[in-house]
């Protein structure tokens, strides 16, 4: 079941506009880039790898350093601290960024970690719900129909809105507006 399926009409629809509310607050329009550390800086939230979190144990740091099970966490709301997988690539710490946005603006519950595996708990419809707004955050429906007006190839929406192709594919199939390859 695709999140077209899972998530309704309205949801999705109200995550467009938390998106361009987002955007607007910083000035953006829909189809200017919106870099996840501009969020960070606007919710004064705070990036750390495992090695950073000193309170962590060094078994469970070396299990997420030498794993790709895992994107991003969000560790502590009051102070805002995400905790980010330094192994991912730049277009892929974008989206992991934007996902545990969507999290905090949706207002979701924060998940405990696995004491063994150091991994998240997750729930399944908030895992949904965060990663439809995360990548509304990366590449707005608007922002889509911008780039396919300007005749931009996949990869130049990837490079403009500093998200992978795959995240572009993501959001074209999400939103219906097709992107030529």
């Amino acid at each position: 079941m695709t999140l077209t399926e899972k998530l309704p009409t309205e949801f999705r629809q109200r995550c467009e506009g938390i998106a361009t509310e987002q955007r607007s607050l910083l000035n953006l329009r829909a189809f200017d880039r919106l870099p996840a550390d501009v969020l960070v800086a606007q919710l004064n939230a705070k990036i750390l790898t495992p090695e950073q979190i000193p309170s962590l144990d060094p078994c469970v740091v070396a299990v997420l350093l030498d794993s790709d099970q895992w994107s991003a966490g969000i560790i502590n709301q009051n102070p805002l601290w995400i905790i980010n997988n330094p192994r991912h690539t730049p277009a892929r710490r974008e989206s992991n960024l934007m996902h545990k946005f969507g999290h905090l603006l949706l207002r979701h519950k924060i998940v405990h970690f696995d004491p063994n595996t150091g991994l998240p708990l997750r729930r399944q419809i908030d895992e949904d719900e965060a990663t439809y707004l995360g990548g509304c955050f990366q590449i707005p429906r608007r922002g889509l129909l911008w780039a396919v007006q300007c005749q931009m190839t996949q990869t130049e929406i990837a490079v403009h809105f500093n998200a992978s192709e795959e995240m572009v594919r993501f959001r074209s199939n999400l939103t219906g507006v097709n992107v030529k390859t």
